[in-house]
């Protein structure tokens, strides 16, 4: 096989950084397989599961299933992914979200219901929650952790343990290893707009950005003259009435315009949520018309109204990373049905984004083209084996290279 390049250089550089920044040292026998592994993946047509993985690499396919049984730090490697690629000064979010993974069987450990954005309502299969950053200033968004949502959990508000629950044992695990990044802010879409997730990223030290109901109960906080004489100061001044456009007018700063969508404006002002119990940020974009409204609110009251809709705007870039897990690395494609097997190959295939894209990168090609790439190098080296040619040709050679950009695609 054409070795591809920088994977090598790159993933041991990976290996080495873990080892001295996260004390975890990466066995000999682990080495040498996720090396094979990285490389099929890049390098394979059609789907990403254990017998495929076997027709494009050298180990067999039992050897893939019994190493998809072995723990891995997952978390670790994409961190160091991370550190490779962002600018040391650039601000950073946390991100998270869902994302529903078809599955057929009865076998299959969490199978369940749960809901398809793509269908709009609940399906049989898996569900997928991933922790990710976003570097603000290059839009760049990187997974971090993949967790497979548990079957049989409540959707509801009891006081029973819920999928809300899960999810936030998930940022609690690795709240600690965000924060050393510099993770202050962090961001879900309005599913999260709820009460124990606004208070578990507080008591973290953190603030959440989220969307809010079109009909969202807030008030106004009272900035009038104290109150004279016995009892408690006045503190709000009256619920607001989403559907009063000269109200809002009145009681609303207007902050400006979207700056990619000038008839949109931005208003904003600190609100209380007798729901959430705390007072809130909250910034509210008008349509044209004046009749198209969404609500964003921060629980830093401090914090400009032009980033809180930002920062929630690049929340769409960790769906992207999901995307491009599903397209190319085959997040929907496992074959096994353990618990074991089946978190090995979510991680593996939200690393491999990162993997790809960071490779692309150095490559300064598209990561369609270096899979494509990928896939011509593999071939050439099968040619050459095949035909018993020697091995020590030049990789740089140009008559070798012009195979290997066969399908090329312009950045």
């Amino acid at each position: 096989m054409l070795p591809q390049p920088l994977l090598t250089p790159v993933v041991s550089t990976i290996f080495r950084k873990m080892s001295d920044i996260y004390n975890c040292s990466v066995g000999t026998w682990q080495r040498r397989f996720l090396r094979e592994l990285f490389q099929a993946v890049l390098a394979l047509r059609g789907r990403v599961n254990f017998t495929n993985l076997a027709r494009f690499s050298r180990f067999h396919e039992q050897t893939y299933r019994r190493h998809f049984k072995k723990a891995f730090q997952w978390v670790w490697f994409n961190l160091i992914v991370f550190r490779l690629r962002r600018h040391p000064e650039e601000p950073i979010i946390g991100v998270f979200d869902c994302s529903f993974l078809p599955k057929s069987g009865t076998k299959t450990w969490g199978l369940g219901r749960f809901f398809s954005s793509l269908a709009g309502k609940p399906k049989k299969g898996l569900e997928v929650s991933v922790l990710g950053v976003v570097a603000t200033s290059s839009r760049r968004a990187f997974g971090v952790d993949a967790t497979q949502t548990p079957p049989d959990l409540s959707t509801g508000q009891t006081g029973e343990y819920s999928r809300v629950d899960f999810y936030l044992e998930q940022i609690v695990d690795l709240y600690d290893q965000f924060a050393d990044l510099g993770v202050n802010y962090w961001v879900g879409d309005g599913f999260y707009a709820k009460q124990k997730v606004f208070d578990t990223i507080t008591d973290l030290g953190g603030n959440l950005i989220t969307r809010l109901r079109s009909d969202a109960n807030l008030r106004y906080l009272y900035t009038g003259p104290p109150k004279e004489g016995p009892g408690a100061p006045k503190r709000y001044d009256g619920k607001i009435d989403w559907s009063d456009p000269q109200e809002l007018a009145k009681r609303f700063d207007e902050v400006g315009r979207l700056l990619d969508q000038p008839e949109v404006r931005v208003l904003t002002t600190v609100a209380n949520s007798p729901h959430f119990g705390r007072d809130l940020r909250v910034v509210l974009l008008v349509g044209p018309e004046g009749e198209e409204q969404i609500i964003f609110a921060s629980t830093d009251t401090t914090q400009h109204a032009e980033e809180i809709v930002r920062y929630y705007r690049l929340r769409y870039q960790i769906e992207f990373v999901i995307r491009d897990a599903k397209q190319h690395t085959g997040l929907t494609h496992c074959q096994a049905r353990s618990q074991k097997k089946l978190d090995f190959h979510l991680n593996m295939s939200v690393t491999m984004v990162n993997l790809l894209r960071l490779l692309a990168d150095r490559a300064e090609c598209s990561p369609r083209t270096y899979r494509r790439e990928a896939y011509n190098r593999l071939l050439i080296g099968r040619l050459f084996s095949k035909l018993g040619l020697s091995a020590e040709y030049d990789r740089k050679d140009p008559r070798v290279q012009s195979v290997v950009h066969t399908g090329r695609m312009a950045v």
